[in-house]
C-alpha cells in the first residue's frame, strides 16, 4: 500500500506526477500514462499477466480521487479473452535477412498464417504492415497508426502503440516488449486489438 501525500495537492504538473509515481509502484504495473482532458483525467495502465484487475481498477481510482481535484476515467491495458473460437492471434518476427533491412511478420491464427513486409523498419510501417495482415486472416481491422514508438527504459521499456478507429475515433493502446522494434511493436498491436477482433 503507497503512502499518499496531501490529498488537497491541485490537479497541476505535480499533482499528475505524483499520481503517475504512486499508480506505478501498485503491484502488477507495468505502465503508466496519465493525460488531463477538459474535465477529466484519463489514467491508463498496463498490468501484468495474473493480477487482479479489478483490485487495480480500484486502488487507481482510490488515488485519483485522493490525488487530483478532477474526476478520473481509468483504462487498464490488459489480454483478456479472445472472443472468436480458436484462440488468440499469434505474431512472430522473422530477419532481416543477410544483404536486407527488410523483416517479415508472421500471423497466426488457428491453422491459419499469412506473413507480410511492412513498408519500412520504423513503428508505425511495423503497424500498418500488422493490420494488413489481420485483416489478410479475416479480421475486421479499420484501424490507423497514431503513434508506435519506443518507451525510455524511465517508463519501463518496450513499445507503446496507439491504434485510431478510422470511423469512430475510439483509441485502443497497447505495450510490449520484444527481442527488436518489429517484434515489440507487433506484438503491442495485437495488445491492443486481440480482445477485440472481430470477422469480417
Amino acid at each position: 500500500m503507497s503512502t499518499l501525500p496531501d490529498p488537497s495537492l491541485p490537479t497541476g504538473e505535480g499533482g499528475l506526477d505524483q499520481l503517475e509515481l504512486e499508480v506505478r509502484q501498485l503491484d502488477g504495473v507495468s505502465f503508466v500514462g496519465i493525460a488531463r482532458l477538459d474535465d477529466r483525467l484519463l489514467v491508463e495502465a498496463a498490468v501484468l499477466p495474473g493480477v487482479d484487475v479489478a483490485s487495480v481498477r480500484s486502488e487507481i481510482s482510490r488515488l485519483a480521487l485522493c490525488l487530483s481535484e478532477l474526476p478520473a476515467v481509468v483504462e487498464l491495458l490488459d489480454n483478456g479473452d479472445d472472443p472468436r473460437p480458436g484462440g488468440r492471434v499469434r505474431v512472430s518476427v522473422s530477419g532481416p535477412a543477410p544483404g536486407s533491412s527488410s523483416v517479415e511478420v508472421h500471423l497466426r491464427h488457428n491453422d491459419r498464417m499469412v506473413a507480410v513486409t511492412p513498408d519500412g523498419g520504423d513503428g508505425p510501417a511495423v503497424a500498418r504492415a500488422v493490420l494488413s495482415g489481420l485483416s489478410l486472416l479475416g479480421f475486421l481491422a479499420p484501424w490507423g497508426v497514431r503513434v508506435a514508438e519506443d518507451l525510455p527504459e524511465e517508463m519501463g521499456g518496450g513499445t507503446l502503440v496507439v491504434l485510431e478507429h478510422l470511423r469512430s475515433g475510439e483509441l485502443r493502446r497497447g505495450v510490449a516488449d520484444g527481442r527488436s522494434l518489429a517484434e515489440s511493436c507487433a506484438r503491442a498491436v495485437l495488445g491492443a486489438l486481440n480482445r477485440f477482433l472481430g470477422p469480417s
